[in-house]
């Protein structure tokens, strides 16, 4: 699977971020940077997926 094909299912949009993560890694990225933007784009993924729903600091758990 390349970047620029598409569109993608979500699974296929994890095994890309995937790919990404291996590439922050390749170029040397510091672990904090490399889980800032993982983790981020994670939660849209998660979003796309239905499992997660924002919720700001006035919202009950």
């Amino acid at each position: 699977m390349s970047k620029q094909d598409g569109p993608w299912t979500v699974t296929e949009l994890y095994e890309l971020l995937g790919q990404f993560e291996a590439e922050l890694q390749a170029a040397g990225l510091e672990d904090a940077t490399i889980r800032t933007y993982v983790d981020r784009s994670t939660y849209f993924l998660r979003w796309l997926h239905d499992d997660y729903h924002p919720r700001g600091p006035n919202q009950k758990r």
